[in-house]
């Protein structure tokens, strides 16, 4: 069958083009509901784990992202839930020079965005069962990704503080403005690479509720290669990164627009 040059597609082919190449559209999540642990690390721990297209932030800082997305549009309204490891970079290039996060490893629990953000946006993406933002006794939150009934790794958050309109207001700006960072890679099985260059990613934020404090504890769980195989090594890399202090905790609720349309290659 043809493959029309004019459509963003994702195999299997059958389905068409899942987008227009020349409208790319934004990617509405109606219903978004973050809860984020910051901790500072150390400087050298980071360095092995970033890719060397990209520098080291600004603040050796380690952002724990847990999201629970309903109303996605192209989930035909359904939801998904998601968990990222980022760390702050930096990167300097002929044309692109700009501050975000760069994503380590992320973990969601549908096949539609794992596929369309490796694929497309060159995010690290994995399966993982992630759990609702649960509400323990002490009035803290706690979140968790787990691989076939084995912890990996949760936040536990205290959040009392809730912030005003226009302190939300500036959040969603904020959240906007920082890029994500990622890095498309894919080998042949025989000859060069297929794909091998930095990427970066935008979303719109609208947040229209918010908490955010300043204790909290990130845990790793310590499952072996018995347990969940070739995903260890995340687990171990994650380790390396040492909490030295938690610097801050959000828990926010809104809605945002993935944009497509200007997610592309880095220069």
């Amino acid at each position: 069958m043809p493959i029309d040059p004019t459509g963003i597609h994702v195999t299997p082919f059958i389905m068409g083009p899942v987008f227009d190449r020349k409208s790319l559209p934004g990617l509405v999540h109606a219903d978004t509901e973050l809860l984020i642990l910051d901790y500072r690390t150390d400087r050298d721990a980071i360095r092995p784990l970033l890719h060397h297209c990209y520098e080291l932030g600004e603040d050796p800082t380690v952002s724990v992202a847990f999201a629970e997305y309903g109303g996605v549009d192209f989930l035909a309204g359904n939801r998904y839930r998601h968990a990222a490891v980022q760390i702050a970079a930096r990167y300097e290039g002929q044309e692109d020079h700009l501050d975000g996060a760069y994503v380590l490893v992320a973990f969601e629990n549908e096949t539609m965005p794992i596929i369309m953000g490796r694929e497309h946006l060159g995010i690290p993406k994995v399966y993982g069962d992630i759990s609702p933002i649960k509400t323990l006794s002490n009035g803290h939150l706690r979140c968790e990704a787990s691989l076939w009934g084995h912890l990996l790794f949760g936040i536990e958050a205290a959040c009392p503080s809730r912030q005003t309109a226009s302190a939300c207001q500036e959040a969603g700006k904020s959240f906007s403005e920082r890029p994500t960072f990622g890095y498309k890679f894919f080998q042949s099985l025989g000859g060069p690479l297929d794909a091998d260059y930095p990427t970066v990613s935008w979303a719109d934020f609208e947040i229209e509720q918010m908490w955010v404090g300043a204790k909290g504890r990130l845990y790793l769980g310590s499952p072996g290669e018995e347990d969940i195989g070739e995903f260890k090594p995340i687990i171990d890399a994650l380790r390396s990164l040492p909490v030295r202090e938690v610097s801050q905790t959000i828990r926010a609720r809104g809605s945002m627009v993935l944009r497509y349309d200007t997610c592309r290659r880095l220069r």
